[in-house]
Parts: structure tokens; sequence; C-alpha cells
């Protein structure tokens, strides 16, 4: 307890002094302030109370109350004077359903719903590693992108100040400089418009942490890019049938639905309850009517229902319907579940192919940038096409930053899907990140 409590402590002096966050601070810091899982927190425990109320219908109750009252009393046609009178009494009743079908039932279905309740939690406790780690890498996307249109910027104002030398001493025609100051011109766009989208990137940690965070750590180029274990789509099909939670939240549903039929049929059977009464009453009089007495009774009352107007043949038509609307979704979801899975598996394998090209990519892009501008110095190549080249080089580079975040996106998606997705995966994942490569938010 002492532990977690240092470790909060450090946390938020970590934020207040603006040092960089990890992601697992950051999601620590969400497990503690996000409000949709405070939300979906309050909702599971609010459902859990069901279980004990629809239990209550199958046990005894007893209640108790008494009265007392005071008044005065005579008789108008005898000379006795008045007297004072009154009476108190206390009765005791105690009731014990014995034959309640529809009782039964829906003790049954409190379980399904604290079933169902708990699945839902479950899926509330994945969305947010999800959100958490999507922001955290939307941010490290966004910077990527303002990295690589800076590093464009730079390199067309220096090529734009070296096409101004050669114009100047007469190398080249006016129209390169034109080229070269246009695509500067373009670039400083690019980089204004980068640095909102990063700035903006941020906010997303405020609503999760409600808490003002400027700067994060990043993820280290020795992150291992691997193809999916086990790599055959049917064993996380199978797991994903078996685990997902929102299907397991589905079928619980399903059994509601189906108790909600036997409960709307049960209608027509008796109800059988036993009661038991005691009774205690005095009555108060200084010459008559005074009385003290005792009542003790026993029963066992039936109530067998003959006709309702059709309510309860309407009622289980409309639980069965209910129960129909239910299956279908069920049977919609599940076919859902199967075709992210699929797509999901099928991007990781995308992925893996893809981090590897981007990667060739920039050592590609970057000899092609070389060869351009030396045939531009001997006069084989133009401007254009060396600023061309330029931009190629570095449109690779955000591109193999980004194929990155992807990846773990649809690596976090799938363990999501197929239901085992915990905080031992952020953790895991924590260990690439690098402290001494932080972002840090632009002031607005």
């Amino acid at each position: 307890m002492l532990k977690h409590c240092l470790l909060t402590i450090s946390l938020l002096l970590l934020i207040n002094q603006c040092l960089a966050a990890s992601l697992q601070e950051v999601y620590e810091l969400s497990v503690a302030n996000d409000p949709e899982l405070a939300a979906a927190q309050a909702s599971f425990k609010a459902q859990k109370e069901l279980t004990i109320q629809r239990k209550a219908g199958l046990l005894p109750s007893v209640s108790i109350g008494g009265s007392s009252t005071v008044g005065e009393r005579w008789i108008l046609s005898s000379n006795f004077p008045s007297e004072p009178s009154g009476s108190h009494g206390w009765n005791a009743s105690l009731s014990q359903p014995i034959f309640r079908v529809d009782n039964w039932y829906r003790f049954r279905q409190g379980q399904d719903i604290k079933a169902q309740a708990a699945a839902n939690f479950a899926v509330a406790q994945q969305a947010l590693i999800v959100r958490v780690t999507e922001s955290y890498l939307r941010i490290l996307e966004a910077q990527a992108a303002l990295t690589s249109a800076k590093a464009e910027r730079d390199a067309v104002k220096r090529q734009l100040d070296q096409v101004q030398q050669r114009f100047d001493v007469g190398l080249v025609a006016i129209t390169d400089v034109l080229e070269a100051q246009a695509a500067y011109d373009a670039s400083i766009v690019s980089v204004i418009e980068q640095e909102g989208a990063q700035s903006i990137s941020f906010e997303a940690l405020l609503r999760l942490t409600g808490k003002t965070i400027s700067e994060i750590s990043g993820i280290i180029e020795e992150m291992p890019i691997t193809a999916p274990n086990p790599n055959t789509v049917e064993d996380w099909i199978e797991k994903a049938l078996s685990n997902n939670y929102s299907l397991i939240a589905a079928n619980e549903g399903l059994k509601i639905s189906q108790k909600d039929v036997k409960i709307a049929r049960s209608g027509h059977l008796p109800i059988i309850n036993a009661n038991a009464v005691w009774s205690h009453n005095v009555t108060e009089g200084r010459t008559f009517l005074g009385s003290k007495t005792n009542n003790r009774s026993y029963s066992i009352n039936i109530n067998i229902p003959l006709y309702q107007g059709g309510q309860i043949r309407s009622g289980a038509r409309q639980a069965l319907y209910n129960l129909d609307s239910a299956q279908e979704n069920f049977d919609y979801l599940q076919r859902t579940v199967v075709e992210n899975t699929r797509n999901l598996f099928t991007a990781i394998k995308t992925d893996v192919a893809r981090v590897r090209a981007r990667q060739r990519s920039i050592e590609s892009s970057q000899s092609a940038l070389e060869a351009t501008r030396t045939g531009y110095e001997v006069g084989t190549r133009n401007i254009v096409e060396v600023l061309q080249a330029q931009r190629q080089l570095y449109l690779a580079q955000f591109q193999y930053a980004s194929a990155r975040y992807q990846y773990i996106r649809d690596n976090i998606r799938l363990k999501e899907i197929v239901g085992n997705l915990s905080p031992s995966d952020v953790y895991s994942l924590d260990k690439y990140i690098k402290l001494d490569g932080s972002v840090k938010r632009l002031p607005q």
C-alpha cells in the first residue's frame, strides 16, 4: 500500500514538474482519473446489487408495527362522569413465498445480469488501455510528422540559398529560384500545420488523466517487429470466440432474455405464500370496556390468475420477440468479431512487411537524393527533381515511424478482440520507452 502511494506521489511530481511521462505513468494516471472507466465501474457495482434484490424475492419478509391512541369517553344518558380512554398495541407478520416461479427466474436472471456487468466492465478496462495507447502513439506520430516537415523545410531553405547563389553568378535561370522559393513557402505552411497538430494531440491526455501533461517519452528504434504468434488466424478466431468480453456480455444478455420469456409465461402459474401474524392489543378504561387481547394466526394463501385481459399472453409474445432480437444481435456481433479478428491478423502481417519495406525505402530515397543532387550539379537534373527527391526522403522517414506505430496499434487491438489485453501489455511496451527521447508539447 505504501509503495503504491509513493508511486502515485512520484507520478504527480513528474507531471507537475513537466518531466517526461512514460506510457506506464500515463496509463496509471488514467486508471485513477478517467471518467469513462469510473462510470463503468459505478455501473458494474450498481448491477451487482440486483443479485441481492432478486434473491430477496425468495426469502421471508418480516414486518412489525404498533399504535397508541388517547381519548375521552362518556355516556350521555347516564350520570357517570367522563373518563379517559385509549388503546395501544403491536403486531408482527411474516410472509414466506412457497411457490413463486417468477421470483425464482428473476433471481437466476440477477446472476446473469451480474455476469454481464462484469464482462462490460472488462470491456471498459480494455478500452482504456486501447485509448491510452492510441492517444500516446498519436502524439508520437504527430511529432514524427512535425520532425519530417521541419527537416524538409530546413533542407529546402539550404537548397534555396544555394540556388540563389548560383543564380547570382549566372549559373542557373530565375525559374530555379522561383521553384525553390515556392517549395520553401509550402514547407513553412506544412510546419505550421504540423505544429498545431502536435499541440492538439496532447489534449487527449488531459481527458484521460485529468492532468496537464506537456511532455512524453518516445519509443526506441530497437522495438521488435514480429509476426503474430501463433501465426494462424484460426487460432486467434478460436480465442476471440471464447474470450472476447463483448461476446461474453452479449451471451449473458441472451440468457437474460431467455429468462424474461420464462418470467412472462409464469404469469399463468399459481402464487402460494405462507403467512404468520402475531398481535397484542390493550384497550383502557377505568369502569368498563377495558380489555387485553393476544392474537396469533397462520395461513397459506393461493392466488391463481385466470384472466388478465390478455396481458400475460401479450407479455410472453413480447419477451419472445426481444429474445429473437437478442439472438440476432449476438449472431451479428459474433460474425463481426470473426471478421475483425481476421482483418487485424492480416493487418499485423502487413504491418511487419510494411515496416521492413519503409526502412529500405529510407535507404533508397537517401541514395536517390544524393544521385539527384549530383546530377543537378553537372546539369543533368533540374531543381524540381532535387526538391522532389528531398520530399520523398522525409516522407519515407515519416512513413517508417508511422508504420511502427500502426503495428503497435493493431497488436493492441488484436489482443483486445481476443480478450487477452491487460495492463501487462502496457508495461511490456513501456520497456521500449526512451526517457532521453522526449516529445514536448509546443506552446499554443
